[in-house]
């Protein structure tokens, strides 16, 4: 099987690189990289990723604006959101995106890897459908 593409979308090099891409490295998926949410845009366009992972809190385009815009274009790739923003307002607005999964930061690398692979699980269930 082919290795599955995911997109780490985070302001953070620390948090993008470290705890995002290379733990889903390790696991054996190609990664690439985005500093914030309009990085994020043109990362999906040139990529294609299978899996979008992002962070909320970024500038120039934050989370929910980069889910948004995803939607607004007609991508329905799966986004995870890992970050320190645990309100239930925010829950909310993020289930209305359509968003995969909510993530706490921090979170334990295989928390992600289970999370991202129910994501291409998902994939696999929606293409077989």
């Amino acid at each position: 099987m082919e290795s599955k593409k995911i997109l780490a979308v985070d302001d953070s090099n620390l948090s993008r690189r470290r705890f995002v891409a290379q733990p889903l490295r390790e696991a054996g998926f190609e990664v690439v990289e985005a500093v914030d949410g309009e990085d994020g845009l043109n990362a999906v366009e040139e990529h294609d990723p299978d899996i979008i992972v992002s962070d909320l809190l970024m500038p120039v385009m934050d989370g929910f604006e980069f889910i948004a815009a995803l939607r607004e274009r007609g991508v329905a790739t799966p986004v995870i959101v890992a970050s320190a923003d645990i309100q239930e307002s925010t829950r909310q607005k993020l289930e209305e995106l359509g968003t995969f999964a909510f993530m706490n930061k921090p979170f334990k690398s295989t928390e992600l890897v289970a999370t991202v692979e129910q994501a291409i699980d998902s994939l696999v269930a929606e293409v077989s459908k």
